[in-house]
């Protein structure tokens, strides 16, 4: 009788085995009980040397993605550390910036490194280098969690917002306000948020009746300089939109930069509403209408998945969604 034989009777991995033989506290009481009747049952006794040899955790996790300066990724970072010291991790972070070379190479280092688990935003939604490398993990007990991005027909457990939704509130919003003229300024369609904020948009548009021009549609690829640019193209258009939507907060950033530096004045010659509230906005007193997700809240719940992951290999995979919520202060009108 051995740790894989327990494992087996008890239904669950070998690594839970050996959080049992070790008191880990990532183990449920339930599952615990059960490993531990198992044991009782066949009267295991583990020697020093094999309990030592089976304990593969490090206590020690990673987390890449792909924009540190992002506020939205530095929240979830913060709730993820919360729990991690809870639970007694250590956290290493890695900042991918868009880049899915620079991915495969935090991927490399994890996997050198033994870590216990990954929390990870892809760069790509389509990369195929990160979704088997992944898929290589979990089959060796290391615990993957994705958070706001997924992988294209790829399944690991995930934690997301409800995307399309949030968009539409808000341009729903802009027409409500008698806009018709509503550009959107979108990210890299190769992210699953972008997909379905740009799918809320046309979502909106379409059951108002309210024409979908092309050219008020513009890409900024998740970035400040090139929604700076983006923002340029529109209210250089022959006739620019009175209305934008920015799919982050980055972008909406970009947008802001360019208004500002051009002397236009948002809610009085332009309206805007951007996906993710923005703090440093809100600190310095901008009145800025936002589409709202907890953050810090969707890192909490990755981190959430991820322990139910190391604690049970075999648990069914599950996503998560948080709530999105339209925050009107203002700059979705035009005054006088």
């Amino acid at each position: 009788m051995n740790i894989s034989d327990i494992a087996r009777k008890a239904q669950v991995s070998t690594a839970t085995v050996s959080r049992v033989l070790n008191h880990s506290s990532l183990v449920t009481p339930k599952t615990r009980e059960r490993v531990e009747r198992v044991i009782r049952e066949q009267g295991y006794t583990p020697s020093a040397v094999a309990k030592s040899l089976s304990v593969r955790a490090t206590h020690n996790m990673g987390v890449i993605f792909p924009d540190i300066e992002n506020p939205f990724f530095s929240s979830a970072l913060i709730g993820i550390t919360q729990v991690a010291e809870q639970k007694k991790y250590n956290v290493f972070y890695f900042n991918s910036d868009e880049t899915p070379e620079k991915e495969h190479e935090f991927l490399a280092v994890i996997r050198q490194q033994r870590l216990d688990g990954i929390i990870l935003s892809p760069a790509d939604g389509y990369d195929q280098v990160t979704g088997s490398i992944l898929e290589e993990f979990e089959q060796k007990n290391v615990a993957v969690v994705l958070l706001d991005r997924d992988l294209d027909r790829r399944q690991f457990s995930m934690v997301r917002a409800k995307d399309q939704e949030g968009a539409y509130l808000a341009v729903r919003q802009l027409i409500r306000e008698g806009h018709t003229r509503i550009a959107i300024i979108m990210g890299s369609p190769s992210n699953r948020p972008v997909f379905e904020r740009c799918a809320g948009y046309l979502q909106a548009m379409e059951e108002a009746g309210v024409p979908v021009r092309p050219e008020y549609m513009v890409r900024a690829d998740q970035k400040s300089e090139i929604a700076f640019t983006a923002t340029r193209t529109l209210m250089e258009l022959p006739e620019p939109p009175t209305a934008i939507f920015t799919c982050n907060n980055m972008m909406t950033l970009g947008c802001l930069r360019f208004c500002t530096e051009h002397g236009i004045h948002i809610g009085r010659d332009i309206a805007l509403i951007g996906f993710d509230d923005i703090q440093t906005l809100r600190d310095v007193g901008y009145h800025l209408s936002v589409v709202d997700r907890s953050s810090r809240e969707m890192g909490r719940i990755a981190m959430e998945l991820l322990m139910k992951r190391l604690e049970d290999p075999s648990s069914p995979k599950e996503t998560r969604f948080v709530p999105t919520e339209l925050i009107l202060r203002g700059s979705e009108k035009l005054s006088d």
